[in-house]
């Protein structure tokens, strides 16, 4: 959520100052491969079925590192689109460390999570019996700056917990989205 609503704000504010939806899909995007390639994956890890079995468990968090290398190489191709893409990937970066450095999955801050989401949520997420992605950080959590410690309660909807990567992804792509729309086309 975090990420869908900067890059709609921008879209929407880029539009409305005169932007063109023509001159965002001018924009040389490189490896669109490598991000569809991981993004399919990551949707496969969750299928019904696919995210409960054991195999899952086992070998789940390899692949989703594996998945997010293809997505850190996407986004270090495009290094040459400006400041924006480069704040991106930094991002991105910075969750790809986290969650590798944590054996494939991003930790949560218990606290935060009860915080923007309620105690169940934090119940089912230490609780799980099917691949995720997240897990609740303990004692044993490396890199805790980088997970998920920062609360967000979006207004009469559900909140979540993001981590500095997340916001730096959120702020370069919103960033890019914006400036993409925004500038002139060439004839």
């Amino acid at each position: 959520m975090l990420l869908l609503i900067p890059l709609l704000l921008a879209l929407g504010v880029a539009l409305l100052r005169g932007g063109s939806l023509r001159a965002l899909a001018a924009l040389p995007i490189r490896g669109r491969g490598c991000a569809v390639a991981a993004l399919t994956i990551q949707l496969g890890l969750y299928l019904p079925g696919v995210r409960e079995s054991p195999l899952a468990f086992h070998v789940a968090g390899a692949l989703y590192l594996c998945t997010l290398a293809l997505l850190v190489v996407a986004a270090l191709s495009n290094w040459r689109l400006g400041m924006a893409a480069r704040i991106a990937a930094l991002g991105l970066c910075l969750n790809t460390i986290a969650i590798a450095a944590n054996d494939g999955s991003m930790p949560v801050n218990a606290a935060a999570m009860r915080q923007a989401r309620g105690a169940s949520t934090v119940q089912n997420i230490a609780a799980a019996r099917a691949y995720t992605n997240v897990h609740m950080a303990n004692g044993s959590t490396r890199l805790v700056f980088l997970s998920d410690i920062l609360p967000l309660r979006i207004p009469h909807g559900p909140g979540n917990v993001y981590s500095i990567g997340d916001v730096l992804l959120a702020a370069g792509l919103a960033t890019l989205v914006y400036k993409a729309t925004r500038r002139p086309l060439t004839a």
